[in-house]
C-alpha cells in the first residue's frame, strides 16, 4: 500500500492536536484552585475546642475562619475535615449531627448570621439566627449569639439552632477560606493563556 506524504502529515498532525487536547483537558480537571480542597470543595468543620462567644472569631484553624450560617447552607457543596473537626462514631466522612449527643453542648457550634451587631433576644424565640454576642466581641451572661446544628430527621430543615448566652462555651463552625486570585495589569493575560493558534 502507497501512501503518499502529505496523506501522513495530516493523519499525524490530527493525532497530535487530538493529543495535545486530551493532555490539556486532563491537566485542568486535575488543577487545584486555591483554597479548595482537592476534590474542588471548600472543607468545613466543627472545631473540637469550645469557646465563649467572645472568642469565637479566633477559634478556628489557620486557613480557615468562623462560617457564615450562609456559607453552610448545603453541606452536599462542601467536605467535612474530619482531623480538625469533631466525629463521631456513625459520622463516617461527614459532619456529626443532632443525633449525637455524649453530652454538652452537643454537635452544636456558634456561627456568624450575617447580620448587624445583636446581643438581645427577648423572645428567645427557637430557630433564632440573628444575635452574634456584639459581634463576637462579648461573653456575658446577659447576651446572646446563634448556634447551629445539623438536624436528625429526614424530612425536616437541614439545620437548625437559635440564641444561647454569650458566656456558654460551644463549638464554632469553620469554613475554609478563599484565596483570591492575584491582581493583574490591566491587559495582562491570566497565566496558562496561550492565545490563539499561531501566537
Amino acid at each position: 500500500m502507497n501512501i503518499d506524504e502529505p496523506t501522513v502529515i495530516k493523519s499525524c498532525g490530527v493525532r497530535r492536536c487530538l493529543l495535545l487536547v486530551l493532555i490539556a483537558a486532563s491537566g485542568c480537571s486535575l488543577a487545584r484552585s486555591p483554597g479548595i480542597s482537592g476534590n474542588g470543595a471548600r472543607r468545613f468543620y466543627l472545631t473540637q475546642a469550645t469557646v465563649d462567644g467572645s472568642k469565637a472569631l479566633t477559634a478556628c484553624a489557620r486557613g480557615f475562619h468562623m462560617a457564615s450560617r450562609f456559607e453552610l447552607t448545603d453541606p452536599a457543596l462542601l467536605a467535612y475535615d474530619t482531623v480538625l473537626g469533631v466525629t463521631t462514631d456513625d459520622s463516617g466522612s461527614g459532619p456529626p449531627s443532632a443525633a449525637a449527643v455524649y453530652g454538652s453542648p452537643g454537635p452544636s457550634g456558634w456561627v456568624r448570621t450575617g447580620g448587624g451587631s445583636q446581643y438581645t433576644d427577648a423572645a428567645g424565640a427557637p430557630g433564632s439566627a440573628f444575635t452574634n454576642c456584639s459581634t463576637w466581641s462579648t461573653s456575658t451572661h446577659e447576651t446572646f449569639g446563634t448556634v447551629a446544628f445539623l438536624t436528625d430527621r429526614f424530612g425536616a430543615a437541614l439545620w437548625d439552632g437559635g440564641s444561647r448566652r454569650c458566656d456558654e462555651k460551644f463549638h464554632v463552625w469553620c469554613v475554609e477560606d478563599r484565596i483570591a486570585p492575584p491582581e493583574r495589569e490591566p491587559g495582562e493575560r491570566p497565566h496558562g493563556h496561550r492565545g490563539h493558534f499561531g501566537e
